[in-house]
């Protein structure tokens, strides 16, 4: 019980941990109510760049959890905080959707479609063999390379698909280049914003999500608590055969309340 103890935001991934497709996981989102009711902050926390923030309001509420794009945080968002704060004026070549290039549009980042000072590579579920080859030629010429998240594939049904981290791997197939920042879990500037943006120390945030590599990873990488639920990815086999070693692990997280 101790290894939680003192924590006052919780960063919660969605998709594994507290719902999966449109279904709700059973007693999830009752135990983030307590949470909220004992004083406790709730962040959704996302990898996925290949949607807006409000999106996740829709999708939330019709749960029968109401929330605000303030609860949501992205992988996109913390990448066009980045772009504006640390590459100000910077022509941006992004590979992105419609909906989430337009956010970063609207946000002010200088925007073209080939020649730009740096790639910057989103989960692009409109993705075009041009738009490909334009990314590719801009890093054989030796731009700065980012990607918003390194998740090889996201959750769907009947089976997942491709992601950020399936790009990044026909990217280096072609040019020979890993990206040379990454923004979301498990790396370090999205910890940064999150941690300066609530005034907390990382030893008083917890990270909750089902994927080793990513939500787990994350937390470890940025000395923050640990929560791993086994409702998505991680089985206890694999969990078994990792190096990681959550500081709490939960069959659900409505299993959480008996540790706050």
């Amino acid at each position: 019980m101790k290894r939680i103890e003192g924590v006052k935001l919780f960063l919660m991934d969605m998709d594994g941990t507290v719902y999966v497709g449109d279904s709700k996981i059973p007693g999830a989102m009752e135990a983030l109510q307590t949470l909220k009711e004992k004083g406790k902050k709730v962040l959704f926390l996302t990898n996925n760049s290949s949607k807006t923030a409000s999106s996740y309001v829709g999708k939330l509420s019709k749960m029968g959890y109401p929330v605000t794009e303030e609860d949501i945080y992205s992988s996109g968002e913390a990448t066009i905080r980045f772009l504006l704060e640390e590459r100000a004026g910077k022509k941006v070549l992004l590979l992105a959707n419609s909906a989430v290039y337009k956010q970063f549009e609207a946000a002010g980042v200088p925007l073209v479609r080939e020649g730009g000072d740096l790639v910057v590579v989103c989960f692009d579920t409109e993705l075009t063999y041009e738009k490909l080859v334009a990314a590719c030629n801009d890093l054989f010429e030796g731009k700065e390379y980012i990607v918003s998240h390194p998740d090889v594939v996201c959750p769907a049904e009947p089976y997942s698909v491709p992601d950020v981290g399936s790009f990044m791997a026909l990217i280096e197939a072609v040019t020979g280049r890993k990206p040379d920042l990454v923004i979301g879990k498990p790396e370090r500037t999205m910890a940064r914003y999150i941690a300066e943006r609530y005034g907390l120390r990382p030893e008083e945030i917890a990270m909750c999500g089902d994927r080793l590599y990513t939500d787990i990873r994350f937390a470890v990488n940025n000395g923050m608590k640990s929560i791993l639920v086994l409702t998505g990815e991680t089985t206890k086999e694999m969990l078994a055969s990792s190096d990681l070693r959550p500081d709490l692990v939960l069959d659900t997280f409505a299993d959480v309340l008996q540790y706050v």
